[in-house]
């Protein structure tokens, strides 16, 4: 059998990119050896370690004590702000971590943190394609470090938080929406509840459009995969969902930070709880009249609208964590694409310029507003609010502009 360059090509690729993935494996188990950590991983690998191995109930309290002893090497103190480790994630999310816990920790870790290595990178090419955009090599070369190296992508990586793949399923739901691909897209949003108060406002904003849309493959497969997540889950633990909420109950106790839009209404300490509670209002009466418009229309106009219930979602919803904003990568590509797109040369030198300043401004907003290891407050605003102001800019070209036509409005 002959076999053409294109081929040889194809396998070399493969072999390469092969052997990146067990280099990366290799370098991250080094340095879990060599640096214990990992705290937002560990609850969830105890939890699911005690299950799969042990037989004990996930939502247990000697589960949560144990991941305690080895974060602290003694029982937590909420009083100090010290995390409990509840495992804290509905039962359903066990189709992702209870392979983990059949392995020893470093090992897990080690794993884990590959995967949300190269989970990050494939959601910019997500979103790269979401956008529609084809920006030029050296770009999204750039692009697709920025997702590992930038603030939030690094800490997701380092503390093994979730909220990466939680992204890619979301951003991948919407991209099998835009493909047509509604059975696949109805899976990966199903899966999605895993971390709720990520897709909390985005599995009800698809289903009332794909109502619209006629789209019923789309529906028929997010609820009755959802039926099936729930239903099997409660077969293997019947009371999960309230031993679920009583840890969230307990969440408050150990954590002070409520929604960014409450940070940012702090700036008026006297009427704090009165302005969250108005501009939590007046987001969300904003964001459902936006879904009023987009329903039953097309997909650019359809994306728009789930990238701005993306970050509203990230700016109203209790409690979010600076690492979940790595979900808003595809929307800084739209923005990012719109820019561009309507401005050719001088949009792509406003992408570098932005990323640069993102790079380099929420870095050093870090270092110098840390205290010892706990991230400062500020650091939950400036992402979502400069997200929201690009969507807010690119909104007439997203919507009104691709009626008018062609030329008309560049």
């Amino acid at each position: 059998m002959i076999i053409n360059n294109s081929n040889w090509l194809r396998v070399l690729l493969v072999l390469f990119i092969l052997a990146m993935i067990i280099g990366l494996g290799i370098a991250n188990y080094r340095f879990v050896l060599q640096a214990p950590g990992g705290n937002d991983f560990l609850a969830r690998w105890v939890g699911a370690y005690y299950w799969v191995v042990k037989g004990v109930n996930p939502y247990d309290p000697q589960v949560s004590l144990a991941a305690q002893e080895m974060i602290y090497g003694r029982p937590a103190d909420p009083s100090n702000g010290e995390d409990l480790a509840h495992f804290v994630y509905p039962l359903p999310a066990m189709i992702f971590f209870a392979p983990f816990g059949l392995l020893t920790y470093p090992i897990a870790r080690a794993l884990w943190m590959t995967l949300l290595e190269i989970g990050l990178p494939l959601l910019t090419l997500m979103g790269v394609q979401l956008a529609r955009w084809k920006p030029s090599g050296v770009l999204l070369v750039f692009l697709l470090v920025f997702s590992v190296v930038w603030y939030h992508g690094f800490r997701s990586v380092v503390v093994g938080q979730f909220a990466v793949v939680e992204a890619l399923l979301m951003a991948g739901a919407l991209l099998a929406i835009q493909r047509r691909l509604d059975s696949v897209a109805g899976i990966l949003l199903a899966l999605s509840i895993a971390k709720p108060q990520m897709s909390v406002l985005l599995i009800p904003f698809v289903i009332l459009w794909a109502v619209r849309s006629r789209r019923w493959e789309l529906i028929s497969w997010t609820l009755g995969s959802i039926v099936v997540l729930v239903g099997i889950s409660l077969a293997l633990i019947p009371n999960w969902p309230l031993l679920w909420l009583r840890q969230l109950i307990e969440y408050p106790k150990y954590t002070e930070l409520g929604p960014p839009i409450s940070i940012l209404a702090g700036l008026v300490p006297s009427a704090s709880k009165g302005i969250t509670y108005g501009l939590t209002a007046l987001a969300l009466l904003y964001l459902v009249w936006e879904w009023v418009l987009a329903m039953g229309k097309e997909d650019r106009w359809f994306q728009w609208t789930a990238a701005l219930t993306i970050v509203i979602t990230n700016l109203v919803v209790f409690r979010t964590a600076t690492t979940n904003y790595v979900v808003l990568l595809p929307v800084l590509c739209m923005v990012f694409g719109m820019w561009c797109g309507r401005w050719n040369r001088r949009g792509t030198i406003f992408t570098w310029l932005a990323l640069f300043i993102m790079l380099i401004g929420l870095w050093g907003l870090f270092l110098s507003t840390v205290e010892g290891n706990t991230e400062s407050a500020i650091m939950y605003l400036p992402l979502p609010l400069l997200t929201l102001l690009g969507l807010l800019w690119s909104r007439w070209w997203t919507v009104s502009a691709p009626r008018l036509p062609p030329g008309l409005w560049r």
